[in-house]
């Protein structure tokens, strides 16, 4: 099974054995890989990063050859989850100063769109400045969105990783999703 194999694979970073991080490289790489390309399709026209590159900066992000510890398969998801939502935004950041730099505004989210996996294309510094009001306040539904959203991970996948029921998750994903709306539709 592959999780296990993650699993292992960070156990055996933790020991430092040698090689470890090539072997934990190679497991999650198609993994990161097809949820980054999913990301930047979801972004719409103008988008210029890669998935290739954006995979290799998460990686880098997140110790490159030399990672840190993470306590388990859930902690590394969320922690890559997290470098790519913070590598998004940051080019989000950019091509709004360079927007602003040509007179132009920058794009504004819809009120219609959608915190899911659908087709909708979102604005990344809302989404960034939506969830961080969130997280301040409810802190397990907000690694569930992220989870999901960033890492493309499944109801149960999500389940798993925070050793809770589907229920909890589906729950937590509803609420999380029209607390969310609601902060990116406000006026």
């Amino acid at each position: 099974m592959r999780s296990h194999a993650v699993t292992v694979a960070l156990a055996r970073i933790e020991r430092g054995e040698p090689g470890a991080s090539e072997a934990l490289w190679d497991l999650v790489y198609q993994d990161l890989k097809q949820l980054a390309a999913a990301r930047l399709a979801r972004l719409g026209a103008g988008q210029t990063m890669q998935a290739t590159a954006l995979v290799h900066e998460v990686w880098m992000r997140l110790g490159g050859d030399a990672p840190p510890s993470f306590d388990g398969r859930a902690h590394f998801f969320g922690a890559a989850a997290n470098a790519m939502r913070n590598i998004l935004v940051d080019e989000a950041r950019k091509k709004a100063r360079l927007r602003r730099n040509a007179g132009r505004k920058p794009a504004t989210l819809p009120a219609d769109a959608a915190i899911e996996s659908g087709g909708d294309a979102v604005d990344l510094l809302a989404l960034d400045e939506a969830l961080t009001a969130f997280a301040a306040e409810y802190e397990r539904p907000a690694r569930v969105i992220l989870l999901r959203y960033f890492a493309g991970l499944s109801i149960p996948q999500i389940a798993e990783l925070l050793s809770v029921t589907g229920r909890t998750v589906d729950r937590e994903y509803l609420f999380a999703r029209t607390w969310l709306r609601r902060f990116l539709s406000r006026d």
